[in-house]
């Protein structure tokens, strides 16, 4: 079961990836109202086990550290996003007076497997597609076909790679060597925006040129 949430002021997507017979799961990308996320738990019976974080922007982590309070769920990040967790000019919050740290309880790396304690069929694979940030990661589930990719890759557009750790041509080798090499009809669920497929990117995104 797969259910989104937009956030905040930039419309952010916060992703509930819930086992539909126990509804345990997981919070991907809490990035802004808090009591907003928490009111959808409660009403849906989800038990959150884990939050993942796609990478270290404020939009993206903004109400992560109120869910772990409330719900003494640990926060899970690639391992060069604690420079983005503990910085607020690396996180973009200290560019909007906010000034959020925090700091994470696991950090992961690419290839590795996080899984459900209730129901560990459902698993999702780190995959670290650097460029937008240094620490950009997509969870991808193979069971489902589907990715959580934040904000590496869009519907017909990427991530900017102008903020502290990005790079442009780093993000493009990294879609096309972690993202486009995915079966071409998972579904990839970004940060911002609808939602598409591999195949529909690969074909039709205009920053690649399949003929190149």
């Amino acid at each position: 079961m797969i259910k989104v949430l937009t956030v905040g002021m930039i419309q952010e997507h916060a992703y509930f990836f819930i086992d539909a017979t126990t509804k345990h799961g997981f919070l991907i990308d809490p990035g802004d109202e808090p009591l907003k996320i928490l009111a959808q738990i409660e009403k849906e019976g989800f038990v959150i086990k884990k939050i993942l974080l796609t990478h270290g922007h404020y939009d993206h982590i903004g109400a992560a550290e109120a869910i772990r309070e409330k719900l003494g769920c640990p926060i899970i990040i690639h391992e060069e996003g604690r420079q983005y967790l503990e910085d607020p000019s690396w996180n973009l919050s200290g560019n909007h007076g906010r000034g959020i740290t925090l700091h994470a309880d696991e950090y992961v790396q690419h290839g590795d497997q996080i899984a459900l304690e209730s129901n560990p069929a459902m698993t999702l694979k780190v995959i670290h597609a650097p460029g937008h940030t240094s620490d950009g990661v997509a969870y991808y589930c193979e069971e489902e076909q589907v990715a959580f990719v934040g904000d590496i890759i869009f519907n017909g557009a990427i991530g900017r790679s102008d903020k502290p750790g990005g790079n442009m041509n780093r993000l493009l080798s990294s879609i096309r060597a972690q993202i486009f090499t995915l079966p071409d009809e998972t579904l990839l669920l970004p940060g911002h925006g609808d939602s598409t497929t591999v195949k529909k990117e690969k074909m039709t995104n205009p920053f690649f040129n399949l003929y190149e």
